[in-house]
C-alpha cells in the first residue's frame, strides 16, 4: 500500500493511501477513528480486483489539522475527497463507507455523481446520527455533555483502556455482553482500539460535533447508482431500522443484513460481508 500527502483546499495535509493495482478503483471512506487497516479483511479479499484508494480524515491520525475549528464539517471531508481524486485522476469508482463513510459519500454523491460507478454502505445511515444510535435514547445535551467529557476528561482513562486492551480484555468483555463477535481479524480491532487511543481528542470531537449535524437524507431519492446496504442485526449505533428506512428511499438499492454483527461487522463477519459485496459487484460487472 503506497502512503504520499496531499495539500487539500485549505492547506491541510493530507495522508493518503493507495494500493495501485486493480481492474476498479474503490474509495474506502473511513468510520470515524478508524483507518486504513480497518478495511483488512476487504484488502485481502478484493486486492487482485480492486485498486483501493483512502485517506486519514483532517486532524487524525497522519494528517494534519485544518487551520480552522470550522472546518471539520462532512462537507469540508468531502472536498478532501474530491482533491484527492483529481490528483489521482480518478474519474469513476466504486465507493465504499463504513459509519461516518456512509455519510461522506451520500454527500458526495451531492455534488459528484458523475463519479460513481457504485455505491457499498456499511453501518451506517444517511444523516443526523446522534438522534438514531440507540434509537434516539439520548437527548442532544447528553451527547454535548459527552463531547465534553471525551475531549477533557476521558484521557485520565487512557492508561487503564490501553492495558486492558492489549491484553484483549475489552474486546473479551465486548464479546460477552454481545457487542462485538470474535474472528480471525480480531488483532485489526485491537489495533484499531490501540490507535485511537493515540488521537488527539479535541481533533476528535470537532468531526464528531458536526457529523451529528449533518444530513444527507435529501440526496436518497437522487441516487441513479446499484447501491448495496449492509447492516448488523446488533449494531447500536446505527440500527437495522434506519438501515432498511434509508435503503427504501433508494431506487437502486439492495440491503444485506449481517445476524449478529454490530457495528463492525466487516471485521466480525469478513466471510459473509465479502461474499455479499462480491456478488453485488459481479452482478453488475463491476469486477
Amino acid at each position: 500500500m503506497k502512503e504520499f500527502f496531499v495539500d487539500s483546499w485549505d492547506g491541510t495535509r493530507l495522508c493518503v493511501y493507495d494500493s495501485g493495482k486493480g481492474d476498479v478503483v474503490g474509495i474506502l471512506s473511513n468510520g470515524l477513528g478508524g483507518n486504513i487497516r480497518a478495511w483488512q479483511p476487504l484488502l485481502d479479499h478484493f486486492s487482485k480486483k480492486i485498486r483501493f484508494v483512502s485517506w486519514d480524515y483532517r486532524g487524525l491520525y497522519k494528517s494534519g489539522k485544518s487551520r480552522s475549528k470550522y472546518f471539520y464539517r462532512v462537507q469540508d471531508h468531502a472536498r478532501d475527497l474530491e482533491v484527492i481524486l483529481d490528483v489521482l485522476k480518478i474519474d469513476k469508482a466504486i465507493f465504499f463507507g463504513w459509519s461516518m463513510g456512509v455519510q461522506l459519500n451520500f454527500e458526495f454523491y451531492r455534488t459528484h455523481p458523475e463519479k460513481f460507478l457504485a455505491l457499498i454502505q456499511i453501518n451506517g445511515v444517511s444523516g443526523k446520527p446522534f438522534r438514531k444510535a440507540f434509537y434516539g435514547r439520548f437527548s442532544d445535551f447528553f451527547w454535548e455533555l459527552f463531547f465534553y467529557f471525551m475531549q477533557d476528561g476521558m484521557r485520565v482513562f487512557f492508561p487503564l483502556v490501553r492495558i486492558l486492551a492489549q491484553k484483549s480484555v475489552l474486546l473479551r468483555l465486548a464479546s460477552y455482553f454481545g457487542l462485538f463477535t470474535l474472528s480471525k481479524y480480531s488483532h485489526i480491532a485491537k489495533e484499531t482500539i490501540l490507535s485511537w487511543l493515540e488521537l488527539d481528542m479535541k481533533e476528535y470531537v470537532k468531526t464528531f460535533r458536526f457529523l451529528g449535524q449533518h444530513d444527507a437524507e435529501d440526496v436518497l431519492p437522487h441516487i441513479k447508482v446499484p447501491t448495496l446496504i449492509i447492516y448488523g442485526s446488533r449494531d447500536l449505533f446505527t440500527p437495522s431500522k434506519f438501515a432498511i428506512d434509508m435503503a427504501l428511499k433508494i431506487r437502486k438499492a439492495e440491503i444485506c443484513e449481517i445476524e449478529n454483527g454490530s457495528h463492525y461487522t466487516p471485521l466480525e463477519f469478513p466471510a459473509e460481508v465479502n461474499r455479499a459485496i462480491e456478488e453485488f459487484l459481479r452482478k453488475f460487472y463491476l469486477i
